[in-house]
């Protein structure tokens, strides 16, 4: 066979370069014509999988209506919406209303059915693209699209107060729901993994000491209930959570958070953490409260309101963990940069020193390269992969991150402060990317004009980067003062308290967690700062006064800016010092020793109390590969370390698992785990050797593993570390999809509390019902009174009403309510252990999850109605897998919005985009 040439990256990107061009010319010399008869879904990008629409790439970013106008508006800068034209729906005569310095795209025509435009930058400039009119409606007065849940308008009434005949108020609404749906998601996930860490005992509210604290008690009412005016129920519950509060600061587990009790015998500063504790506790309880049952017309207990009526010793704590915060990041800042910034010094001779220093602190502390809409990393990675192949010799190892943390924050200052236009330029271009291949080319074309412009500053550091430089700028005093950073350091202050809330989030997250999280939320309330802009113009002006529950969002703006801050100095926090001796024993029962081991056998396995050079191997090697794992901290938060070694004994359950990791990976895996690796043999018999190790992975395996191994040992040590990290990592996989499937439903056990109280506004059925009583009722009325009720999901196809019926009458209330139960509890990831055994076939995260879940849901009770439970339950035992129709039942409760319980419910049409893999 003839060997396959290889192109050097550079005539690689030069060919795609050229390819790019060639396809541009083509099309816009001789298929121009063809591409503006299209529909814009047919506009695709050649020879690549198109990421997003023609439209958005083009840069349209909405259209909305108001009565008898519609408005355009383009991509600005950022996220921000520029409005480009005012079009009369009547005789579709146009209006622009952008200038020819901000206008990004240019109307071509509009009529009753399409609107044609053209871009006037990037993506296929000057071709003519169509999308469809938005206000074209058969049958229908208003020119606006009514929503098939028919609850635009109530939606109106809570967030504005009144109804409104546009698609622009309910727009912004809908951006308020995200923030609420995620939410939704992430404190159950806190609430459940602060019971997890109680232990595990009976049933899926067993430990649930969280759903009974309130925000509404100060911590000397918890603390002393009888004390109270409440009532003797409430104080009973008040009770029990005190015990539970108590039991869980005793296990020591709150240092998975990083929440460090203090080493102290005065009372009063560890009362003080412990009420620290408890505030924290008890506003994600508050939280959860508001996210999971419909609290709009509470406004003490609201979730944009709650925390500035609440006592303020709440606040106080709010404003203790941000300063803490603060505190360590500014606290000595330019000594602790001393190097970096000295070696800036000497190198940026343009800039004054102690502007260098304010662009550094803006650069570590405050992120804002991060706000810049490209990647600073990536640019600087094409560089070097492309040009800058020497930066990359093993003799930078030792100094690696120091040199690029330098050549980063040149790159920035680039675009920061000195050619701001080429920063928005990349910007612009990056948005009218159609594909990754796009994007990729778009950073490799910037890459090459800022090597031209950097080369010699990128060697300059290079040449800086020996440890006698380093060391002797080390010991070189700073004669700076710390008060020039005065104007940029940050404290509790500049936040408002939903942002210090949203902080106080972060201890309970991991690192992806919080980015996902911030990300989310940043761009939610960045939409709704330019709907708010956009609603105040002079040209659109509609009224947008928000109702008292919802106020916070006319500080769109602030807030997003404070969530950017929140993002860049939140992070995962390290294990508290004190967890120690639990963390070790979680971390010897997960690699299989029984955890009923005592504290001081732990100790004598570990030598934890022994003094002495070279005795630590064992301790250090289970820290350094077990405990300081984000994977392993993420197994102990939601599910229980002995059940997790069960559960990894389950060999089809694991092959499942490395079924989803690429096989490149797979390939690592297998050299770097197995002893005499035979690297010709299949890939599935790679796998099986793989999960046979994960079978039978026990402690003994390691206990002789020396850290300061050399040879042989070593060979043995740096296998020993890849089996635990591959451990790990596929029973992280397996926990961590069955949360994102349990996800799903939260969301939708979220937007049915919503949509009930919504509903009972509009329809009188409703009124005296509740749904805690049958989670089925809303479904179910809204089947009955189908041509009177205004949701069109229902009322439009028969057929499947018709179906949702079925269902809702093959369930019952009981069963409906444990199951909305077992998904806010994450029953699944409790009880995995128990029935995961029993499945005969694993071939999707979905029929874990529903076959788990419908075993625990026809568990026996004492209920009083058990026919369709027994029915289902045989079912179970007979084919040892889920039932569809037992799926179909249980979401009945989701069955009004039919498209939601279609994705719920038919595993070919759950999202399995949603899982993770190993990459």
């Amino acid at each position: 066979m003839a060997k396959k040439n290889k192109m050097k990256p550079r005539e690689l990107r030069e060919a795609q370069k050229k390819a790019r061009q060639l396809k541009a010319a083509e099309i816009n010399n001789n298929a121009a014509p063809a591409i503006a008869a299209m529909p814009a879904a047919q506009v695709i990008a050649p020879a690549a999988e198109k990421k997003k629409s023609s439209v958005k790439a083009a840069g349209m970013k909405s259209i909305l209506v108001s009565e008898n106008k519609m408005y355009i508006t383009s991509f600005g800068k950022g996220n921000s919406a520029v409005l480009e034209y005012e079009v009369d729906n009547n005789d579709y005569n146009q209006t622009q209303l952008s200038s020819d310095g901000s206008s990004n795209i240019e109307l071509r025509g509009v009529n009753e059915v399409n609107i044609t435009f053209s871009s006037k930058h990037g993506f296929e400039s000057g071709v003519e693209i169509n999308t469809s009119n938005p206000t074209h409606r058969s049958g229908e007065s208003s020119p606006v699209r009514g929503d098939m849940l028919g609850l635009k308008s109530e939606l109106e009434k809570r967030f504005f107060g009144k109804t409104f005949d546009d698609n622009i108020h309910i727009q912004l609404i809908y951006n308020i729901l995200d923030i609420e749906k995620i939410l939704a998601v992430y404190v159950t996930n806190i609430v459940y993994a602060l019971n997890n860490m109680l232990g595990v005992k009976g049933s899926e509210s067993y430990d649930d000491f969280m759903g009974y604290l309130s925000a509404q008690n100060t911590y000397y009412i918890f603390t002393h209930p009888d004390k109270s005016n409440l009532s003797d129920k409430v104080k009973g519950n008040i009770k029990k959570s005190l015990s539970k509060f108590n039991d869980l600061l005793k296990t020591k587990r709150l240092g998975y958070f990083g929440l460090e009790e203090p080493k102290t015998k005065d009372k009063r500063v560890s009362e003080a953490y412990k009420k620290r504790v408890y505030h924290m506790l008890a506003i994600v309880g508050q939280i959860r409260q508001s996210v999971f049952h419909d609290k709009s017309n509470e406004l003490d207990e609201y979730l944009y309101s709650f925390i500035d009526i609440i006592d303020s010793e709440y606040r106080d704590t709010l404003d203790y963990l941000v300063d803490e915060r603060f505190d360590s990041i500014n606290k000595g800042f330019v000594q602790g940069n001393k190097v970096n910034i000295s070696l800036l010094i000497d190198m940026m001779k343009g800039y004054e020193a102690d502007d260098i220093i304010r662009l550094y602190y803006d650069f570590i502390v405050l992120k804002s390269q991060k706000n810049l809409g490209f990647s600073i990393k990536k640019l600087r990675e094409k560089m070097l992969d492309e040009y800058g192949f020497r930066f990359k010799d093993k003799q930078y190892d030792s100094v690696r991150s120091k040199m690029y943390k330098l050549m980063d924050f040149l790159l920035f200052c680039n675009y920061y402060r000195n050619d701001v236009v080429a920063g928005e330029a990349l910007v612009r271009k990056l948005r009218f990317s159609m594909t990754d291949d796009e994007k990729e080319g778009i950073y490799a074309d910037e890459a090459e004009k800022l090597w031209g412009k950097f080369r010699n500053d990128f060697e300059n550091i290079a040449d800086h980067m020996n440890g006698d430089v380093i060391k002797e700028l080390g010991k070189a005093d700073m004669d700076f003062d710390e008060k020039i950073l005065d104007s940029e350091k940050k404290n509790a202050s500049d936040l408002l308290y939903f942002s210090k809330m949203i902080y106080m989030l972060t201890y309970f997250l991991d690192g992806k967690e919080i980015n996902d999280l911030l990300t989310t939320l940043i761009s939610k309330f960045d939409n709704i700062k330019e709907f708010l802009k956009i609603m105040k113009s002079s040209a659109v002006d509609v009224e947008c006064e928000l109702t008292a529950g919802y106020k916070l969002f006319n500080d769109s703006q602030r807030i997003t800016n404070e969530l950017f801050i929140v993002k860049n100095i939140a992070s995962m926090r390290k294990p508290a010092a004190s967890a120690k001796l639990t963390m070790f024993r979680d971390a010897l029962t997960i690699l299989g020793i029984d955890d009923k081991i005592t504290d001081d056998r732990i100790s004598e396995i570990l030598k934890l109390k022994e003094k002495g050079k070279g005795i630590h191997g064992l301790r250090n090697f289970i820290t350094n590969n077990v405990i300081e794992s984000s994977r392993f901290v993420y197994l102990i938060k939601y599910a229980n370390a002995q059940k997790i070694r069960e559960v990894a004994e389950n060999e089809k359950v694991v092959m499942f698992v490395l079924g989803g990791i690429p096989d490149t990976q797979i390939e690592r895996y297998y050299k770097s785990c197995v002893e005499f690796p035979d690297m010709n043999s299949p890939l599935e018999a790679k796998r099986s050797e793989l999960a046979r190790m994960i079978k039978n992975i026990r402690f003994d395996d390691f206990k002789n593993v020396k850290q300061q191994a050399k040879g042989r040992e070593n060979v043995a040590k740096e296998r020993a570390k890849a089996v635990i990290g591959l451990y790990l990592t596929v029973m992280y996989l397996l926990v961590k999809n069955l949360v994102n499937v349990n996800a799903r439903y939260v969301i939708a056990i979220h937007c049915l509390e919503r949509d009930f109280g919504l509903y009972k506004e509009i329809i009188p059925e409703l009124a005296s019902k509740n749904l805690k009583n049958d989670y089925r009722i809303l479904s179910q009325t809204l089947c009955e009174l189908c041509d009177k009720s205004p949701n069109l999901f229902l009322k439009k196809n028969e057929r499947l009403r018709k179906c949702v019926e079925v269902d809702i009458n093959n369930a019952d209330s009981s069963m409906t309510r444990k199951y909305r139960n077992c998904i806010a509890h994450l029953t699944v990831v409790r009880e995995l252990k128990e029935y995961i055994g029993d499945i005969r076939t694993v071939d999707s995260y979905f029929s874990i999850y529903h076959y788990v879940m419908q075993r625990c849901i026809t568990k026996r009770e004492d209920d009083t109605k058990q026919e369709e439970k027994i029915k289902y339950e045989d079912d179970l035992l007979k084919n040892h897998g889920y039932t569809k129709d037992f799926v179909k039942a249980l979401n009945s409760s989701f069955g009004y919005n039919i498209p939601r319980f279609k994705n719920l419910s038919i595993e070919q049409l759950f999202d399995r985009n949603e899982y993770l893999t190993e990459k």
